[in-house]
């Protein structure tokens, strides 16, 4: 994998530019206590009252204060950094689940595999973000691993079905056939033989997940049915919203987390392009030649 990370950054420019965004992005999610703890102290970002509301930039409060009276620039640090918890926690998820789904379907066949197809092909079908409204109203108390969990319910089928697809095509290889005739076991097959090669595709449906993760938290909490004790970009959306900030003349409120979502959004979307392109030189060739 490292080999991988080494050549598509020496080889593609987009690599290098989504890699680049995302580690600064993720830099700023790491150290963002350390930003807004001299402003805030152990107080939590989300703890309303902290302030006056609608304080101008200041050297206090380098972007202000909001509607509730907290510290902008801790809440949008906190915000992303939330945000990608959340992206990252539910594409681990979904990655397990579907390459595991994946994985089983693919290399075992017959009813195993058409029973699985079935039920990814359903949840792809499926109109998923009524349904994912309906499970954040109902459940009790949302954490950002209930969050997580809820997000990555319908995030895993697409890795399913693209690893789906690449197992059945590496299973008929003379490798592994060669594996099968040696007596290895099929989880020795899986491991040693077929997951190495198929490491860019889990890079890539684990990325597809983060996006897909972080889009639906987005939607969920925009309309207000996130934890509302914890600060993400799209409860920042949210309030923004319901702050009326056109009216009074504050659009950046809303328009720095909508940015920083379409940073994140466009970084990871480059690291596939990058990735997509040194694996299939004849990609790039066509796009270069664009």
């Amino acid at each position: 994998m490292w080999n991988l990370m080494k050549n598509c950054w020496r080889t593609s420019g987009k690599f290098r530019f989504g890699a680049v965004v995302l580690v600064v992005l993720v830099g700023l999610a790491l150290v963002a206590p350390v930003i807004y703890r001299p402003i805030i102290g152990n107080r939590s970002p989300a703890r309303p009252g902290q302030f006056q509301r609608w304080l101008p930039p200041s050297g206090t409060h380098p972007m202000g204060t909001d509607g509730h009276g907290r510290d902008l620039l801790t809440n949008y640090l906190a915000g992303l950094r939330t945000t990608l918890y959340i992206g990252f926690l539910a594409g681990v998820i979904s990655t397990t689940v579907g390459v595991s789904v994946g994985f089983y379907s693919g290399y075992k066949g017959g009813g195993i595999d058409a029973v699985l197809l079935t039920i990814t092909n359903m949840l792809i079908v499926i109109p998923s973000y009524p349904i994912l409204v309906a499970i954040a109203m109902v459940t009790p108390e949302l954490t950002v691993a209930t969050m997580s969990l809820i997000l990555a319910l319908f995030a895993w089928p697409f890795s399913a079905r693209m690893i789906r697809a690449q197992v059945m095509t590496m299973k008929e290889r003379a490798y592994v056939e060669l594996a099968k005739v040696s007596g290895q076991g099929d989880l020795a097959i899986i491991f040693t033989e077929m997951m190495p090669n198929l490491t860019p595709y889990l890079l890539m449906g684990f990325a597809f997940s983060v996006v897909g993760a972080m889009v639906a938290e987005v939607a969920i909490e925009a309309i207000g049915l996130g934890p509302s004790n914890i600060i993400t970009l799209g409860l920042m959306i949210n309030y923004a919203n319901g702050w009326g900030v056109y009216s009074m003349g504050r659009f950046e409120i809303l328009l720095i987390p909508v940015a920083v979502l379409v940073l994140i959004f466009a970084a990871i979307t480059m690291i596939n392009r990058g990735m997509e392109e040194y694996l299939n030189p004849r990609l790039q060739k066509v796009t270069t030649e664009k």
